[in-house]
C-alpha cells in the first residue's frame, strides 16, 4: 500500500532548542507553587494572555516563538513522502544517521517512530542497525482502543511494520494472529459510512493474508465519491474510493475537475497537514497524474528539505503544537480556559483519538485539555495508564532525562502516579553533562521515592551552586541551578541568595513581540522562549501572578 491513509499527528521529536529546554521546563515547573490569580487587578496575567494569544496557530493550538521544534526536518514527515521524493530522497547514509539519531538514543520507541524509521530505511536502501532490529523484535501490539477508528489505525501501523519487516517466519506470528482476531472483532456495519476506515481495514487483512469478511468487500463496492477533497475526512475518503476502484476494479464516477482541484489545493499552499498532502499525491497517482504529482513534490515538498539533516520539514509551520499548548497551559494555569477556544479543544481531542501518536504527546494533550476546562479529558484517561507502563523501576544517569520528562507530565494528569527511585551516580561540577544531570535530579527530587536521599547527593555540584547562582548566565545549567537550590541541603544558600538571583532574571525578560516572556540570551533582539517562560513560573519574582494557591 502506498499511503498510510491515516492522517496522523506529527510525533514529538526532540530538536536542538526545544529538546534541551524540555528538561529544564520539567525541572522548574516541578517547583511551581503559584498560579495565575484571575481576579487580581495588579498582575501580569492579562499581558501574558495577550502574548500567548499571538502564538495561536491555524489549527487552534499554540506555537513556540523560538520555533525550534518546527525548523528541523523530521523522520516522520520524510517517511510519509519517501515513495514520492524520487531524486530528492535522502541517501542511505543520511537515512541511517537520521534513524540512529531519532530511534537509537531513545530508551523506549513508539510504534509510529519505528514505522517511520523502517519506511525511510526501506525506501533509501539503508542498512538496519542491530539496535533497530532489537527494538522491532520487541515492539508490542498496540493496546485495544475503544474508538473503532483508533483501533483500526493502531492495528494498521503495527501490521504495516510487520509487512515491511517480514515477521512471517519469526515468533511474531502468534502476535499477528492476535491482531487478526482483533480485526475480526471490528464491526463493518459501524464504519460503513467511512470509506477510509473500510479501506484501511481491507488493506490490513490483505497484509496479514487473512480471509476478509464478506461484508467488508460488499461495503467497499458501495463506496463512491461524495465530494472533492476539502477537509480531513473528505480527503482520505477520496483516496479510499480511488484505491477501491484500482484494487477491486470497481466502476467509479470521478469528477472531471478532480485533478485540477487537488493540484490547486497543494500548489497554492492551502493544505498544511503532511498526511493530507501525501494522501492527495497518492490520489493524483491513482488518477494517472504522475507528472502533476512530481511537479508538486518538487515545488512544495523538496523545498522543505533541511540542509542540515537531509530530512523534510513539516508543512504545518503555521500550526501550533501539542507541546507548545501544554506549556501555555502550564504558564497560564487557571487562566488557560480564557484562551483555550473550541478549536483548541477539538484539536487536542483529535490528537488524543489518534492512537499512533506517541504516548508522551497524547499525555501532554490530555493535560492541556484538562487545564482548558473541558470535561472531555475523562474520555481519554486510558492514556495515563499507557504512559505509566513506561515508568522504569529504577532511574539511573542514563535514563534520568527520559524519566523526568515523562513523570513531570504524568503527575499533572494523575497525582497518584507511582514514583521510581534514583540510583546514585558520580557527578563532577566541572563537567557540563554530569553537572546538568545532577541539577535535574536535585530539581526534581520530589519525583523520586528516595527524595530525601537525593537532596544530599552530589556534594561537588551542590558546593558549586553559589557560584552558578551569583554569576548570572544564559546556559541551561544556570536556570536549572535556580530551582536545584531549594533542594540542595549541602549548598549553604539561603533565601537572600535566591531573591538576588531572581532579580537578575529581569534582564532576560521581554523580546520584540512578547513583553511578558523570557529569552535565553541577554541580547534583546533574540527570540523569547515559551519553554523557558513556562519554566520560570516556578521562580518567585519572575512574574507578578497575583494570588497564590
Amino acid at each position: 500500500m502506498k499511503n498510510s491513509m491515516g492522517g496522523s499527528q506529527r510525533p514529538h521529536h526532540r530538536t536542538r532548542i526545544v529538546g534541551r529546554l524540555s528538561l529544564l521546563t520539567a525541572a522548574l515547573l516541578a517547583f511551581a507553587g503559584c498560579s495565575a490569580g484571575q481576579n487580581q487587578p495588579n498582575n501580569e496575567i492579562s499581558t501574558i494572555k495577550e502574548d500567548v494569544e499571538k502564538l495561536r496557530g491555524a489549527n487552534g493550538l499554540f506555537r513556540m516563538p523560538e520555533g525550534g521544534d518546527q525548523e528541523r526536518g523530521d523522520l516522520y514527515t520524510t517517511a510519509l513522502f519517501s515513495e514520492n521524493l524520487g531524486s530528492y530522497l535522502p541517501s542511505s547514509q543520511v537515512a541511517v544517521t537520521a534513524v540512529g539519531t531519532t530511534v537509537m538514543e531513545q530508551d523506549t520507541t513508539d510504534l509510529l517512530t519505528l514505522w517511520s524509521a523502517l519506511k525511510l530505511l526501506t525506501a533509501s536502501g539503508g542498512d538496519m542497525a542491530p539496535e533497530i532490529e532489537a527494538k522491532l523484535a520487541r515492539v508490542a501490539v498496540p493496546p485495544k482502543q475503544t474508538e473503532v477508528g483508533a483501533e483500526i489505525s493502531a492495528l494498521w501501523f503495527w501490521i504495516d511494520v510487520s509487512r515491511m519487516h517480514d515477521w512471517s517466519r519469526t515468533d511474531r506470528n502468534a502476535a499477528a494472529g492476535a491482531v487478526g482476531t482483533r480485526l475480526d472483532d471490528i464491526s463493518v456495519t459501524s464504519i460503513s459510512d467511512k470509506p477510509y476506515l473500510l479501506w484501511r481495514l481491507y488493506d490490513s487483512y490483505s497484509a496479514l493474508q487473512r480471509a476478509k469478511p464478506a461484508d467488508l468487500e460488499r461495503a467497499l463496492r458501495q463506496v463512491d465519491i461524495k465530494s472533492l477533497p476539502h477537509d480531513y475526512e473528505s480527503t482520505l475518503d477520496f483516496q479510499a474510493a480511488l484505491e477501491t476502484k484500482s484494487t477491486l476494479k470497481k466502476d467509479l464516477v470521478v469528477p472531471n475537475d478532480a485533478k485540477a482541484h487537488i493540484v490547486q489545493l497543494i500548489d497554492q499552499g492551502l493544505v498544511n497537514d503532511d498526511a493530507l498532502i501525501d494522501s492527495m499525491l497518492r490520489s493524483l497517482q491513482l488518477l494517472g497524474a504522475q507528472e502533476d504529482a512530481h511537479e508538486l513534490v518538487r515545488n512544495r515538498v523538496a523545498v522543505r528539505i533541511d540542509k542540515e539533516n537531509g530530512l523534510v520539514r513539516a508543512a504545518a509551520l503555521e500550526n501550533g503544537s501539542v507541546h507548545a499548548t501544554y506549556l501555555a497551559s502550564r504558564l497560564l494555569d487557571t487562566s488557560f480556559p480564557d484562551i483555550a477556544n473550541d478549536r483548541t479543544k477539538q484539536e487536542l481531542e483529535r490528537v488524543l483519538r489518534t492512537a499512533e501518536t506517541d504516548t508522551l504527546t497524547r499525555l501532554k494533550a490530555l493535560v492541556a485539555l484538562k487545564r482548558s476546562g473541558s470535561e472531555a479529558w475523562h474520555d481519554y484517561a486510558a492514556v495515563v495508564g499507557q504512559a505509566q507502563a513506561n515508568i522504569p523501576a529504577t532511574v539511573t544517569a542514563d535514563n534520568l532525562n527520559q524519566y523526568v520528562e515523562l513523570i513531570d507530565v504524568l503527575v499533572q494528569a494523575d497525582p497518584s502516579t507511582p514514583l521510581s527511585s534514583l540510583k546514585s551516580f558520580d557527578a563532577q561540577a566541572d563537567n557540563e553533562s554530569s553537572l546538568s544531570k545532577a541539577l535535574i535530579a536535585l530539581s526534581n527530587s520530589m519525583y523520586f521515592k528516595n527524595s530525601a536521599e537525593i537532596r544530599s547527593m552530589f556534594p561537588a555540584v551542590q558546593s558549586k551552586l553559589p557560584e552558578l547562582i551569583a554569576n548570572r548566565g544564559t546556559g541551561l545549567n544556570y536556570f536549572r541551578a535556580l530551582t536545584a537550590m531549594t533542594s540542595a541541603s549541602l549548598s549553604g544558600l539561603d533565601s537572600n541568595d535566591f531573591d538576588s538571583a531572581t532579580q537578575k532574571l529581569q534582564a532576560l525578560k521581554g523580546c520584540k513581540e512578547f513583553s511578558s516572556l523570557y529569552r535565553l540570551q541577554t541580547d534583546e533582539a533574540t527570540q523569547c522562549s515559551l519553554s523557558l517562560s513556562a519554566a520560570l513560573i516556578a521562580v518567585p519574582g519572575a512574574y507578578d501572578l497575583g494570588a497564590t494557591k
